[in-house]
C-alpha cells in the first residue's frame, strides 16, 4: 500500500511540474485561465494526498485488527488443546488412582420401616458401623507396613450416598469399582424372633451376622463391625483383641490364620501367635515360634523379636549379634515390611539395643527419650523401664527414678509383661541404692501379677529372681539366696554374674572366680563380667589382676564408665593418683552424674595436690546421689580440706 501511495503523488508532482512550466512559458497571453486551473489541480492533488493518507491509515488500522483476531484464534485453540490434554490428564490420572485404590465402602443398610420411622435408615446404620470400624482401626497399633496387607483401609473408609445423574463423584465410583479392589460393605437389618438380626457382607471374603432385642442396636453394630474386621484385616484384629485384655480371642485368630491364611498372611499369624505367647510359655518356645517363621518368610518383626527375646533372657552374645545383623534391614527398598514413618525410630531402638549390651549407657538414654516421644508402635515391653534400665546404666539414679515414676504408656501389645518390666526397673533403682530390703518388697509386689497372669513366672528366672537372690545375700540370708539362684536359667549371662557375686560375699572367691569365668566364655564380647570380676578382684586387694580385667572389660565396651572408675580406683590404691584422674575424666564423659565417680575423683585430685580442684568434685558429688558408705567418705575428706 506505501508503494502505490508513493507511485500517485510521483505522478501528481510530474504533472504540476509540466503544468508549472507550461504556466511560465505563456500563461500571459491566457487571460488567467492557465492559473486557474494551477490551483484546481494542486487542490486536487492535496485531496488525493489526503485520500491516500486516510486509506493508508485504515488499511492499517485494519491490518492491526486481523493481527489481534488472528492472535486470539491462535490463544484460543492453545487453550482449547491446553483444556483437553487436562481432561485427558485428569481422566487418566482417575483411571490410575481407581486402579491403585483401596479403602473401605459401606453402602446404606436396608432396614425395616418401623426403624426408618423412628430415624435408624439405613444411611445412619451404615454411619454407625463405619465410625466403629474406624476407631477399631485407629486403636491398633502394628509396626507391619500397610502394602503388605491384601485390604487395608487406612483413612479411607467411608459410607456409600448413592447420587443421582452422571458426575464426577459417580464417574469416580464406577472407575474405583471396575477397576480398583475396595472392600466394598453391603448388608441388611431384618426383624426375628428375638428382634433384630444384623448381617454384613464383605464381598466374596465372607460375611457376619449378630442377632440382639432393638434396645441393643448400638452393641449389635459394634459385634457386627467386630466380625467385619476379623474377615477383611484378621491379623489387625487379632493385635486388637490382645490390646483390649481379650488374648484368648486374639490366640484363636492367630492360629487360624498361620494354619488357613493366605500363605502371604501365614507369617504374621505366626508373628500375632508367637507374640501372643509371651505371658505363656517359655523363653525357649518362643524363641522356636519366630525361628520358625524365619523358615517361611524373613520378617524383621520376627528376627528384631528374636534378638529382644535374646535380651530378655540375658543371652547378650547373641542379641548384640542379632541386632546387629538386623540394622541393614531397615535400609532396604521393603524396609523389612515395616512401616516408613517406624524405619527412624527402629533405627534408634536397635542402636540403644546395641549400647545396652556394650555399656554405652550415655549414648543410649537420648534414643530411649526418643522411643518414648514417638508414641506406642506395637512393642512388647515398657519403654520407661527401659529408658530406667539406661538411667541405672550410668548410675543416674534421681534421673531413674523420675522415670519410672511416670511409667505410664499407652497402647504395646502385652501390658502385663509391661507392668513387670516396670517392677524390674524398681528393683534394679533399689539395688543401685543399696536398699536390699526395698528388693524384696518390690518383688512381693509383683505376686499381684503372677496371680493375674500365671505365665509371668517363666519370665522372672532370668529378670527377677536374681535381683532378689542378690538382695537375700546381702541382708544375710545366704540359704534363700542360693535357693533361689539355683533357679535360674544355665545360660543366663547376668544369672551368672550374680552367682558369682552371692558366693564371693560368702567368702568362696575361687568358686567367684568360676562362675566368672563361665559368663566370659559364654559372651566374651561383653564387658560386664568382665567389669564386675575386676570389681571383685579389687575389693580382694589384688590391684593389678584387677586393672588387667577392667582393661578387657574398657576394651569390649569403650564407653561403658565403670571399667574406667575402677580402674582409677585402683591406680589410686596403687599410689598412683596422678595417673588415675586421666582415667576419672574418661569415665565422667560417659556417666556424667555419678556420685561416687565425683567423690574418688576428687580424692584423687586430693592426693595429688590440687585442693581447689579436689573442692569442685566434692560438692559436685554433694548434689549427686550417694550410698551412705559414700556419705561418710565425703565427711571424713572434707575435713582434710578445712
Amino acid at each position: 500500500m506505501s508503494d502505490d501511495f508513493e507511485d500517485d503523488i510521483a505522478k501528481s508532482s510530474v504533472g504540476s511540474a509540466a503544468l508549472a512550466s507550461g504556466i511560465a512559458m505563456g500563461g500571459a497571453t491566457d487571460g488567467g485561465e492557465s492559473r486557474e486551473y494551477l490551483r484546481e489541480q494542486i487542490a486536487l492533488t492535496r485531496l488525493q494526498k489526503q485520500n491516500l493518507i486516510e486509506q493508508n491509515d485504515f488499511e492499517l488500522s485494519h491490518l492491526r485488527w486481523r493481527r489481534f483476531n488472528d492472535r486470539m484464534m491462535g490463544a484460543l485453540q492453545v487453550l482449547l488443546v491446553a483444556l483437553g490434554a487436562l481432561i485427558v490428564s485428569g481422566f487418566a490420572f482417575m483411571v490410575w488412582n481407581a486402579a491403585d485404590s483401596g479403602g473401605l465402602v459401606i453402602e446404606q443398610f436396608s432396614v425395616p420401616p418401623d426403624l426408618v420411622a423412628r430415624g435408624v435408615t439405613g444411611q445412619v446404620v451404615a454411619s454407625k458401623l463405619l465410625d466403629r470400624l474406624a476407631a477399631m482401626e485407629a486403636q491398633t497399633d502394628s509396626q507391619r507396613d500397610p502394602q503388605t496387607f491384601a485390604n487395608f483401609w487406612g483413612d479411607d473408609i467411608k459410607v456409600q450416598i448413592p447420587e443421582t445423574g452422571i458426575s464426577l463423584g459417580e464417574l469416580d465410583r464406577y472407575l474405583r469399582e471396575m477397576l480398583g479392589h475396595p472392600t466394598q460393605i453391603t448388608g441388611e437389618i431384618v426383624r426375628n424372633a428375638n428382634g433384630l438380626s444384623l448381617t454384613a457382607r464383605a464381598g466374596t471374603e465372607g460375611n457376619g451376622t449378630v442377632s440382639g432385642p432393638d434396645a441393643d442396636i448400638d452393641a449389635l453394630v459394634q459385634k457386627l463391625a467386630e466380625s467385619i474386621y476379623g474377615i477383611t484385616q484378621p491379623y489387625r484384629y487379632g493385635i486388637w483383641l490382645r490390646e483390649h485384655d481379650r488374648n484368648g480371642e486374639g490366640i484363636a485368630v492367630f492360629i487360624a490364620l498361620a494354619k488357613s491364611g493366605p500363605p502371604n498372611e501365614r507369617p504374621w499369624g505366626y508373628l500375632g501367635w508367637g507374640n501372643s505367647l509371651e505371658e505363656s510359655t517359655s523363653i525357649s518356645a518362643r524363641l522356636a515360634m519366630m525361628r520358625k517363621i524365619l523358615t517361611i518368610s524373613d520378617l524383621y518383626l520376627a528376627r528384631q523379636n528374636i534378638a529382644l527375646i535374646e535380651d530378655e533372657a540375658s543371652h547378650p552374645e547373641a542379641a548384640l549379634r542379632d541386632f546387629r545383623s538386623i540394622v541393614p534391614m531397615l535400609s532396604a527398598a521393603s524396609h523389612g515390611d515395616i512401616r516408613a514413618n517406624v524405619v527412624p525410630i527402629a533405627e534408634k531402638r536397635l542402636q540403644s539395643f546395641i549400647n545396652l549390651n556394650l555399656g554405652a549407657f550415655h549414648e543410649a538414654v537420648p534414643l530411649w527419650e526418643a522411643e518414648i516421644e514417638f508414641g506406642p508402635q506395637g512393642v512388647n515391653y515398657n519403654m520407661h523401664a527401659m529408658l530406667t534400665r539406661t538411667e541405672l546404666g550410668e548410675h543416674d539414679l534421681s534421673a531413674a527414678r523420675a522415670t519410672i515414676a511416670d511409667s505410664a504408656e499407652p497402647g504395646g501389645i502385652n501390658t502385663h509383661n509391661g507392668s513387670l518390666d516396670i517392677v524390674t526397673a524398681r528393683m534394679m533403682i533399689d539395688i543401685e541404692a543399696q536398699d536390699w530390703a526395698a528388693v524384696l518388697a518390690e518383688y512381693r509386689a509383683a505376686g499381684a501379677l503372677f496371680a493375674l497372669d500365671p505365665g509371668l513366672r517363666t519370665i522372672a528366672p532370668s529378670t527377677e529372681l536374681p535381683f532378689l537372690a542378690y538382695a537375700d545375700a546381702r541382708l544375710g540370708d545366704f540359704e534363700a539366696a542360693d535357693a533361689l539362684i539355683a533357679q535360674t536359667p544355665a545360660g543366663c549371662y547376668r544369672c551368672l554374674i550374680f552367682r558369682a557375686r552371692i558366693v564371693e560375699l560368702q567368702g568362696q572367691h575361687a568358686r567367684a572366680d568360676w562362675w566368672f569365668v563361665r559368663a566370659v566364655t559364654q559372651a566374651p564380647s561383653i564387658p560386664f563380667a568382665y567389669s564386675e570380676w575386676g570389681a571383685l578382684l579389687l575389693s580382694r586387694g589384688q590391684y593389678d589382676a584387677a586393672i588387667a580385667k577392667f582393661k578387657s572389660a574398657n576394651q569390649k565396651g569403650p564407653h561403658f564408665a565403670d571399667p574406667l572408675e575402677m580402674w582409677a580406683e585402683a591406680l589410686m590404691q596403687k599410689n598412683r593418683s596422678d595417673l588415675a584422674l586421666a582415667k576419672f575424666e574418661e569415665a565422667d564423659t560417659y556417666a556424667p552424674n555419678w556420685g561416687r565417680l565425683h567423690l574418688k575423683w576428687g580424692e584423687a585430685l586430693l592426693y595429688a595436690g590440687h585442693k581447689d580442684a579436689a573442692r569442685k568434685q566434692f560438692a559436685v558429688a554433694t548434689r549427686l546421689d550417694l550410698t551412705a558408705a559414700d556419705k561418710a567418705a565425703l565427711t571424713r575428706v572434707g575435713t582434710m580440706l578445712r
